[in-house]
């Protein structure tokens, strides 16, 4: 015969806050400011050169190009997205760090890390074609991310502002500073420019930010974390995003990843803003 024992008042705001605790982990992923954390849903995994350190990665005409970084070592290629070969591939200068890439104007737009310049290249066969400065008098110091929107370039430097330049000669058009509400989203990293939205990687964190560039706020968080699982132990931070406009695909990789990653776009749920959720 078993016997019931009264709940005593410090046993059952244990047992409230136990339960309260297991309602937080059971309940649906969202960032620390409220913009959703929506799943990343993999449609096909491709061969991708673990060498690479990725910087910056676009398609233009069909055709995929890609920047890796690192001193002595940098260099610009195009690549076959079907098996991770390059097609053709160009060395930068060893005293440059390759960074951001973005095709405009007909011409490859790539960055360097701290030299304040970045260089055109033919989208043929890579071939210098000019140069350009990315440094202001009282902004970003560094080059990090780069992509093109159809009338301006936006660049990203480690910190949270989108800078936003002239395509004719990269001259500054002012800039947007991203947010989570009230929370500065800092490290933006590789952009992409999306169906009206700036996709940017975070440095060192397995997720997204999809930012509105009109005003810089995230509407939502691409996970990638799921991604960690199938890619090599040797796998750096995630950072590469190209988005083919004419087909509509969307590629994700990272630094020394041995994957390349098409994933499922979702621009509606990404475009809604926490407030007009259900």
């Amino acid at each position: 015969m078993s016997r019931r024992h009264p709940v005593s008042p410090l046993t059952g705001a244990l047992v409230l806050a136990a339960l309260l605790a297991l309602a937080a982990i059971s309940a649906p992923r969202r960032a620390l400011a409220g913009a959703p954390v929506l799943p990343c849903r993999v449609k096909a995994a491709f061969p991708h050169d673990a060498r690479s350190f990725t910087e910056g990665l676009c398609i233009e005409n069909g055709r995929m190009y890609e920047s890796s970084g690192g001193w002595g070592v940098s260099y610009l290629a195009e690549v076959d997205p079907a098996t991770g070969e390059r097609l053709h591939s160009r060395d930068v200068d060893a005293k440059r760090f390759a960074e951001g890439l973005a095709a405009a104007n007909g011409g490859l737009h790539l960055l360097t890390w701290r030299s304040g310049q970045g260089s055109i290249h033919s989208l043929d066969d890579l071939s210098p074609l000019g140069a350009f400065d990315y440094r202001v008098p009282t902004g970003h110091s560094e080059g990090w991310g780069l992509t093109f929107d159809g009338s301006r370039f936006i660049l990203s430097s480690g910190t949270d502002a989108l800078t936003f330049h002239q395509p004719e000669d990269f001259s500054p058009m002012g800039e947007v500073r991203v947010h989570d509400g009230g929370n500065p989203v800092r490290q933006l990293n590789e952009l992409e420019f999306a169906e009206d939205l700036v996709l940017a990687n975070i440095w060192k964190q397995d997720r997204i930010a999809v930012v509105d560039p009109a005003d810089g706020a995230v509407t939502a968080w691409i996970d990638l974390s799921p991604l960690r699982r199938l890619v090599g132990p040797g796998a750096g931070v995630a950072n590469g995003i190209a988005y083919d406009r004419k087909t509509g695909r969307l590629f994700v990789t990272g630094k020394h990843w041995d994957k390349l990653f098409e994933i499922e776009p979702d621009f509606d749920a990404w475009q809604r803003r926490a407030g007009d959720r259900e």
